[in-house]
């Protein structure tokens, strides 16, 4: 029993007039020992009696010295391979002092201007989906770039690194990265980058540091700042991914406009202080690169969705061109195909004028194909073939001259004249290819607004009256 015990049982039982047993309940001792402490008598000594653990302890103790991770379980096991007969209990109490976790100290990074860039990705699961989170920071300025995107595969990695490049003017020396397999395809028995990565870095010129696995703080100035990030996402409500990039981008500019804690200074004033490398005067491109095959119908699978290519290209070997933003789909060294990529599930993208052989060779029912195939194409191009057609016009003509304009002009470029003579509502044919196919007109003559100048004569003279000039 400890002095300090003693006194206080001695001021409760004295001073405060406690019983007996109210001081064993408050100090949550046996009531024979407060009446020991008081009669000033010695607490009667226990024997300790041995353990069941207690003779394999210096063999525990020989065991942790060659391996400090092991767990209680392992011990537990090993133990039972030598005759222990006690419980799993008293081996985890035994052996805590073990496995308690060493504080890990370290040395703190400092980096020059311009010498480190560290990049990582996040997920978030919003509302409307899983997005994935590109987030890029100069290690010297704090300077933050962030960009959410639908996937987390290579083009969508590639095109983070070029909006950021683009913002900041420049490209840091080198790049640090975690394990991810959009860099480093494996470890052991040899470091093995990713061929079209290393590509990107040749372009750019900078250099790949691979962080080793499990030690977050050498990468810590991203790691804290997407703990931020997730920070704010969670506490805000965003309707898709633009509000999500928009409302993110305020907040980043906003950070990156505040003094930081560490360097006392605002990012946006130290990058001025980046010394980067410039950046290249070709463009990169950012695709990634996928191998397929052209089905009997003339479409190409790419990630559940099934797109269109012309129907002489059916049953043949192809490479898809995945962007950001759209597909190529290439075809013996021709692009054949371009689509606006979907991010939906099961869908199918098909483009009218893909059909135009296929519609030639079968001609039983084929104004009747082409307007499936208009409809099809945008619910604008219903819209208008339906008006035409409440207007007296023939939907299967109105449907077959929208077709034939896909022949000068985009799939894109079409919709969007639908749309203006939707708006304007206009449904004429006509119309629509006045704005596809404007027509040459002449220049229309400039006349002053006072017309009497037309009418100024002048006397005219010989060239000889100038040599008197000179």
């Amino acid at each position: 029993m400890d002095e300090f015990k003693a006194c206080q049982v001695k001021h409760l039982y004295e001073v405060e007039k406690l019983s007996m047993r109210q001081i064993a309940e408050e100090l949550r001792m046996g009531v024979r020992t407060v009446s020991h402490i008081i009669k000033g008598k010695e607490l009667p000594k226990r024997e300790k009696k041995p353990t069941l653990l207690e003779p394999f302890l210096r063999l525990i103790e020989e065991w942790y010295a060659q391996h400090r991770r092991l767990r209680a379980t392992q011990v537990y096991k090993r133990l039972k391979d030598y005759g222990y007969e006690g419980g799993y209990t008293t081996v985890s109490m035994a052996t805590r002092v073990y496995r308690k976790p060493r504080r890990r100290v370290y040395h703190e990074l400092e980096f020059l201007p311009g010498e480190c860039a560290q990049v990582d990705w996040m997920e978030a699961t919003l509302p409307f989906g899983k997005v994935y989170g590109f987030v890029f920071i100069l290690a010297y300025s704090r300077y933050l770039f962030v960009k959410f995107y639908p996937r987390s595969s290579m083009e969508f990695f590639l095109d983070g690194h070029l909006e950021a490049y683009n913002e900041i003017k420049g490209v840091a020396r080198t790049n640090w990265y975690d394990n991810t397999r959009l860099v480093i395809i494996r470890r052991k028995p040899e470091l093995a980058l990713n061929t079209q990565f290393v590509d990107f870095s040749y372009h750019f010129r900078f250099a790949i540091h691979c962080c080793n696995p499990g030690k977050a703080n050498e990468k810590g100035r991203v790691e804290r700042v997407i703990q931020d990030i997730r920070s704010f996402v969670e506490t805000h409500d965003f309707t898709d991914l633009a509000d999500l990039n928009r409302k993110t981008g305020a907040w980043r500019k906003e950070r990156n406009e505040r003094i930081h804690r560490a360097t006392d200074e605002a990012p946006l004033a130290a990058l001025l202080d980046e010394s980067l490398l410039p950046l290249p005067a070709l463009p990169y491109s950012p695709y990634r690169v996928i191998p397929a095959t052209i089905g009997k119908t003339a479409f190409v699978e790419f990630d559940t969705n099934r797109y269109s290519v012309p129907t002489d290209c059916a049953q043949r070997q192809a490479t898809i061109l995945a962007y950001p933003d759209h597909l190529e789909v290439i075809v013996e060294g021709t692009k054949r195909a371009h689509h606006v990529r979907s991010f939906g599930h099961n869908q199918k993208i098909e483009h009218p004028a893909h059909r135009e052989t296929l519609l030639e060779r079968t001609p039983h029912g084929k104004y009747e194909r082409i307007l499936r195939l208009m409809c099809h194409m945008g619910s604008e191009i219903g819209t208008f073939i339906n008006r035409a057609e409440a207007e007296g016009e023939d939907p299967f003509r109105s449907a077959h001259g929208l077709f034939r304009l896909l022949k000068s002009s985009s799939k894109e470029l079409l919709l969007s004249a639908v749309r203006e003579a939707n708006s304007l509502n206009i449904v004429r044919l006509s119309f629509i290819e006045s704005l596809l196919l404007p027509r040459a007109r002449e220049d229309a003559a400039v006349y002053p607004q006072n017309a009497h100048l037309l009418e100024i004569t002048y006397q005219k003279r010989e060239l000889t009256d100038y040599d008197d000039l000179s």
